[in-house]
């Protein structure tokens, strides 16, 4: 058991361990992440509903969605993909997590929207291309190791038509400084979200002051079964993240509060990057 918790609590490499997919795969942590998704009285997975009716809205006024050609990405259960549809886009989204896709087909069908979801991995599977407009939203592209923002950053190019545009939001350098080193432990921390077993929660975060990344690492112990969850945050600044976009062949046309879409401050928290082909 000591063993088990020093270990547990020693600080990795950064993005050394990459368990984001177990997430939104696992059959019954994917059903509670759906749930959270859902829940209006919390912004832990999905923005509050109105502020989503508030980010499309932008979207329509700065990009244009009607007649377009939109894939949004990792889009969960189509919280935004539906919007976006229902403003006369014609929208594929892709995710990985069943579970979520199944809400989302179900959703397009009972307001009659014709909207395509595919099951797929962004990083790895075939992607639509000719699109006019490519959405990442929720901060996803501050969960990928370096690497992986620059697989998708050339997949994302190579997806767009001439002229084409990527909008995605990211969490702030000004956010991290407000995160804290903590540790915690419970006997079902967050109720039956890991496990419908009884089970004794672990959580260490850990901060990374020079590279601006936060890890909230959790273990779950249960009677049959032990896992870990890796939750890698990387926090930008403005230079950070034009350079990113800049080097993968993009042209950063905005830097937005994806709250309002109006121009960025350090005072509005996440900002939304409007880049082109």
């Amino acid at each position: 058991m000591y063993s088990d918790l020093n270990e547990f609590n020693r600080k990795p490499e950064p993005f050394s361990r990459y368990t984001t997919d177990m997430l939104w795969t696992d059959p019954w942590i994917a059903q509670q992440m759906l749930k959270v998704h859902l829940d209006e009285s919390t912004d832990l997975a999905s923005r509050r509903s109105q502020t989503i009716d508030d980010i499309v809205g932008w979207f329509d006024r700065k990009i244009g969605l009607s007649g377009k050609n939109v894939c949004d990405l990792g889009c969960g259960p189509g919280l935004y993909a539906r919007r976006m549809a229902t403003r006369g886009a014609r929208v594929i989204g892709v995710d990985f997590s069943a579970v979520s896709l199944d809400y989302a087909r179900s959703e397009a069908a009972a307001h009659n929207l014709d909207i395509e979801y595919r099951k797929a991995d962004y990083l790895i599977d075939d992607l639509p291309d000719e699109q006019d407009v490519i959405s990442l939203i929720w901060c996803d592209f501050c969960t990928l190791p370096p690497e992986k923002r620059r697989t998708l950053l050339e997949r994302v190019k190579g997806m767009l038509h001439p002229g084409g545009t990527f909008v995605f939001d990211v969490s702030t350098t000004q956010q991290f400084e407000k995160r804290r080193e903590i540790m915690t432990y419970g006997r079902r921390p967050m109720g039956d979200f890991w496990s419908p077993d009884d089970h004794f929660g672990f959580q260490t975060t850990f901060l990374y002051d020079q590279d601006k990344i936060a890890l909230d690492r959790y273990l779950i112990v249960a009677p049959e079964r032990r896992f870990e969850i890796f939750n890698w945050m990387q926090y930008f600044d403005l230079e950070m993240i034009s350079s990113e976009v800049r080097e993968a062949g993009l042209v950063v046309e905005e830097v937005l509060d994806v709250m309002t879409g109006d121009p960025w401050t350090p005072e509005a928290g996440e900002l939304a990057v409007v880049s082109r082909v």
